[in-house]
């Protein structure tokens, strides 16, 4: 079963959608990345993971040589990456990454647990969101790239 499992995430997946949803039962985007939020997802045989995640929207800046405080803070602001090992747990459903470099420097040593889903060409990550009182779950769908 795991190398099955393994099989099919290995390779390189395509951002498709973030969803919040909140107690009232609504749904949005991750606010950070926005409605049109893009990203990647690559998984290695040899056991490493590289995400990222971003607002195609944030700011251009005026002059990229020369980019203000500002304007790179807001960059940072619609941007989300890692990369390190990662585990698979077939019998719980989870794939676990293990950043070694990430642009949260607390995300580095710790463990994502990503209770995952398999769909076709999807994979679906979701679960119930334990740091903001607000949202009661959240979910990200990949699709594979072919």
């Amino acid at each position: 079963m795991y190398s099955d499992i393994l099989n099919r995430i290995v390779g390189t997946w395509r951002l498709v959608s973030t969803e919040q949803t909140m107690n009232n039962g609504t749904t949005l985007p991750f606010t950070a990345f926005g409605p049109r939020a893009q990203g990647f997802l690559m998984y290695q045989r040899d056991g490493y993971v590289c995400a990222v995640l971003v607002n195609p929207d944030r700011q251009k800046w005026a002059e990229p040589a020369h980019a203000t405080v500002e304007e790179k803070a807001g960059a940072a602001d619609g941007m989300f990456f890692y990369c390190g090992r990662y585990e698979v747990d077939a019998a719980q459903k989870q794939i676990v990454h293990i950043p070694e470099v990430a642009s949260n420097p607390g995300y580095v040593g710790s463990r994502q647990i990503r209770p995952y889903e398999l769909k076709g060409d999807c994979l679906i990550f979701s679960g119930v969101e334990k740091h903001d009182p607000n949202i009661s779950r959240w979910r990200i769908v990949w699709e594979k790239v072919r």
